[in-house]
């Protein structure tokens, strides 16, 4: 029991890890109203498991750390991806289809995340980081922006994960 404990939190350190890692090499791109962040593939793997709700959001915590916004981008990061995957993972209760979950995964991302990230980009953003008034045509192209680059990364994600789930499967990575 107490070994299958410690793989699980290996697991999840590693998946944590690769997040990170993926965000802050391509750190100029991971940030910012226009961002392309690939780490974000990685949230396809709730569509798997639960198990991958914790670790993904743990490495969204850890990679703003080193986001221009620092600890705005933490806090406000962390619970829009926090919030998106447990609303897929509680929804996924209900649906077996994977296609369809990954589908309604990105849906649910688009719809919970990425306001709360265009929010605090809108807000928090600015010269020397000084926060500015909210404008809702600045929220609305940000919005935009981080929708566009979302959905291409989570259809990357689809794809990854499913060509990695015929070589490991996934849903008994934690078992």
């Amino acid at each position: 029991m107490r070994d299958n404990k410690v793989r699980i939190l290996t697991i999840q350190a590693l998946i944590t890890a690769i997040y990170v890692v993926l965000t802050v090499v391509i750190a100029p791109f991971s940030y910012g109203a226009i961002q392309f962040r690939i780490s974000e593939s990685l949230s396809q793997l709730v569509v798997f498991s639960k198990k991958y709700w914790f670790p993904i959001t743990l490495g969204v915590a850890v990679a703003n750390i080193f986001s221009p916004l620092g600890i705005v981008d933490v806090f406000f990061g962390t619970l829009g991806t926090g919030l998106a995957l447990l609303i897929s993972v509680f929804v996924f209760k209900f649906i077996k289809n994977r296609l369809v979950r990954h589908i309604i995964n990105i849906v649910l991302y688009l719809i919970i995340c990425m306001p709360v990230i265009a929010y605090e980009i809108t807000i928090f953003s600015g010269d020397n980081s000084t926060r500015i008034p909210f404008e809702f045509g600045v929220f609305t192209s940000i919005y935009v922006s981080l929708l566009l680059s979302q959905i291409v990364v989570m259809i990357i994600g689809i794809v990854l994960t499913e060509a990695l789930n015929k070589v490991i499967d996934l849903k008994k990575v934690f078992e």
